[in-house]
């Protein structure tokens, strides 16, 4: 008892003597700090090279000017002012020294990790080839697959967004003199860069506006994620809006301000463009930030006289009506006039989208299949496993963070003294993950492309769980170890959060590496039909499919004994038929087929509606507007109007126009879209052979899919890759499947058992008396 007695009062000695001390000598101490925070700001400049932006540097000095006022001012406040006045600038001064990459560096890494995605991520959905690949090919090179979503009778597919692609694949051909497989690449290499940038533009607003912990651990996440590896360069219209999300939400973190509306406008645009431009639902995160534009109210920093509290609201709301109109107006307009162009006839199709999906009753997209409430939860684990978990409760980690701590919560140095009440601030900005995730939850009709969105706002919520779960560690050990202890709970706090980053990026990591091992065989199949499959007789220029031109080259002119020269055109090579039956939805569009070569699509299982072509033109010098300086072949008979000619006109393209008979809205098979067996030349399969024992009774045991690659006198193999069978061996295990696990692990979690690959194909039809022109 007597040790403990004077245990106490060494410790109130010791109190008294460093009040005593913090009171004497407050300005000067200070001062000290803020010239070692200037020496060590200068110190990281230099060590970072691009490491600090000028902005962050300069909110650090006017953070510095706020505290030196301070200091200044502090000579008749109190002792514990003024030690709360130190300890305050002592936890600033320790928050703003982690290193943290530039934009430069951030976008550098970035697009590493997606050029490798561009060249090796696989086709995760059949949409993204049938609605977008196909269709951009059809404007580039005169053919390709049409669904039903674009008939003018239907119009909910835009034109508008598969120019802009079409614009850069289009000049990537001219420019590098590209063929056709080599856009395919090349575009998605471009998309992403775009997704690059938008990362990079998110990570540093995350350092400048919330945190720069918080934004290293976004950096990671982004980089590593399989979510991020899948939707990057994907050409989907969710993986547009997820661009868009990403420089809409970088407006968002901004702290709301009264005099300027370049917040608002951006937010708004962005918003806006990918909500009409590309997926009219992804406008859905934008409420939360006009719930923050009109619920909190930020005391003004500028020099400009203050607002009245009572009109700011007023103020906010005519802002975001005034920006939404014009955002209207400057983005919806030229996406009309275009439709307007191809479809021939007026249509809004982002409302049409809404119309269907809303309101298409027994029409609308449930017939095509619904997944149980859990689908998106799986979806997300598998993508992003920790990280998903993370985010779903990081609404009540804020909350147990701020009742516990709340000066623990993140602060943003350009918005520190202006945000009353950070609970309403974060939750605003928490709330765009929960509320996409909730009304997308709720559809029947679930598919993984359409949380792409917020695949980056994913990355965003569980960093910011993880930050304040260190906070809430560190502030519990703290109360049971002594202050000479404390730096090393910080330290072993904050690298537990990057043992739990490193551990989800393994995860995420092998995620990718299982998707390429067992299911990337579609794409390196053709990839080789590209070069193996050869198509005889004269064909179009690569790149053209301009009949003008395909005429031109199989004419040939023939001199007459009187001199009169008369031309003649060759018979039209018979286009070259690549067959595809159950595996029709993996095909990865006509850019993998080589000039003169087409797919056709045999019967499968499959009893739904499957792609048709588009209209192709076939004279041109007949049907198809003339060049300024052409002659026309009817001269002097009938009036020519002038018309400027293009190849990507609405004229030479009918397909846009051209209101296919057989197309439904009801999923309904058209058997019309099939081609005959006989008709094809080669043949893309997949054959189980792991499934079968007995040879002879597999070659007939499914009359509707048979097992064509066995039949060897009728089919010769080309080229042949391996796909992993996941209804026999370790593959029917969900784990095995969907991450990589070495082999010997692989076969002690099953218990022996052994991966089952199947063999997917490219093969050429022999030459057999009833079909001798088989290509050789």
């Amino acid at each position: 008892m007597t040790s403990s007695s004077n245990n106490n009062n060494n410790n109130n000695n010791n109190n008294n003597t460093v009040t005593t001390t913090a009171t004497t000598t407050a300005t000067t101490t200070a001062t000290s700090l803020k010239h070692t925070l200037k020496k060590r700001n200068t110190t990281n400049s230099n060590s970072n090279g691009h490491g600090q932006s000028n902005g962050h540097r300069t909110r650090t000095d006017s953070k510095m000017g706020e505290f030196e006022d301070s200091a200044d001012n502090s000579g008749s406040d109190s002792s514990s002012d003024r030690t709360e006045y130190l300890d305050e600038f002592s936890r600033w001064r320790n928050a703003v020294q982690p290193y943290c990459p530039s934009y430069s560096v951030a976008f550098k890494a970035i697009f590493l990790v997606r050029a490798l995605a561009a060249t090796y991520s696989n086709i995760s959905d059949c949409d993204e080839v049938f609605n977008f690949w196909e269709p951009m090919h059809y404007l580039q090179y005169g053919s390709g697959l049409e669904t039903w979503e674009y008939s003018p009778l239907y119009a909910i597919r835009s034109w508008a967004y598969i120019l802009l692609h079409a614009l850069a694949a289009e000049i990537t051909r001219l420019a590098l003199s590209a063929n056709r497989l080599q856009v395919f690449f090349i575009i998605r290499i471009i998309l992403g860069a775009v997704s690059a940038h938008c990362e990079a533009t998110l990570y540093r607003a995350v350092v400048d506006e919330v945190d720069p912990r918080i934004g290293r651990y976004l950096l990671l996440t982004l980089i590593t994620s399989a979510g991020t590896w899948i939707a990057s360069n994907a050409f989907l219209p969710s993986t547009f809006a997820m661009y868009t999300t990403m420089l809409f939400f970088s407006q968002m973190l901004q702290p709301p301000r009264q005099h300027s509306g370049k917040r608002t406008f951006w937010a708004i645009f962005w918003v806006g463009l990918g909500g009409l431009l590309g997926w009219p639902f992804s406008a859905a995160v934008g409420l939360p930030f006009a719930l923050e534009e009109l619920l909190i109210h930020s005391r003004n920093q500028s020099k400009k006289k203050t607002v009245r509290f009572r009109d700011w609201r007023r103020i906010r709301f005519l802002r975001l009506v005034t920006s939404a109109v014009a955002v209207l107006g400057c983005v919806l307009i030229p996406i009309i006039v275009i439709d307007r162009y191809y479809y021939k006839k007026l249509v809004i199709v982002p409302l049409n989208i809404v119309l269907y999906n809303v309101f298409g009753g027994d029409v609308g997209p449930d017939i095509f299949g619904t997944e149980p409430w859990w689908f998106y939860i799986l979806n997300g684990i598998l993508n992003f496993n920790i990280l998903f978990i993370a985010a779903l409760v990081s609404l009540p980690a804020l909350l147990v963070t701020y009742f516990a701590i709340p000066d623990a919560l993140p602060s943003s140095p350009s918005s520190s003294g202006e945000i009353k009440d950070p609970l309403l601030l974060f939750s605003l900005k928490l709330s765009p993950f929960y509320l996409w995730f909730a009304i997308f939850t709720a559809q029947p009709h679930k598919e993984e492309r359409f949380l792409f969105v917020v695949y980056p706002l994913i990355c965003f919520n569980a960093c910011m769980t993880l930050f304040m779960i260190q906070k809430l560690i560190q502030r519990g050990l703290n109360r049971f170890v002594t202050r000479s202890k404390t730096a090393a709970i910080h330290k072993y706090s904050a690298g537990l959060v990057w043992v739990v980053l490193i551990a989800a990026a393994a995860l995420s990591i092998s995620r990718i590496l299982a998707l390429h091992e067992h299911y990337s065989a579609p794409i390196d199949v053709y990839r080789k039909a590209f070069d193996l499959i050869k198509v005889p007789g004269p064909i179009a220029i690569e790149g053209t499919a301009d009949p003008t031109i395909v005429a031109a080259a199989a004419a040939t002119s023939v001199t007459s004994e009187d001199g009169n020269v008369t031309t003649e055109v060759s018979k039209k090579p018979e286009v070259i038929r690549v067959c595809v039956g159950k595996e029709w939805y993996r095909f990865p569009s006509h850019y993998f087929l080589p000039e003169g070569a087409k797919l056709g699509l045999i019967k499968s299982h499959f009893d739904g509606l499957l792609p048709g072509e588009f209209l192709e033109s076939t004279n041109a010098s007949a049907e198809l507007p003339l060049l300024e300086d052409q002659p026309s072949a009817n001269a002097g008979k009938t009036h020519q109007p002038f018309r400027i000619d293009w190849r990507w006109s609405a004229d030479r393209r009918p397909g846009t126009s051209y209101i296919p008979l057989l197309m439904n809205n009801e999923n309904k098979e058209v058997h019309e879209h099939y081609t005959p067996l006989e008709q094809c030349q080669y043949l893309v399969d997949l054959d189980y052979s792991g499934r079968y024992t007995d040879k002879e009774d597999s070659t007939t045991a499914d009359l509707i899919e048979p097992r064509y690659l066995q039949d060897k006198e009728k089919w010769e193999r080309l080229y042949c890759t391996t796909f992993l069978d996941t209804t026999v061996g370790a593959g029917r295990h969900p784990l095995i499947r969907a991450f990589w696990i070495p082999d010997k692990i692989t076969v002690a979690l099953t218990r022996g058992q052994t991966k089952v690959w199947g063999d997917y194909c490219l093969a050429r039809r022999k030459a057999t008396p009833s079909h001798p022109s088989s290509p050789v």
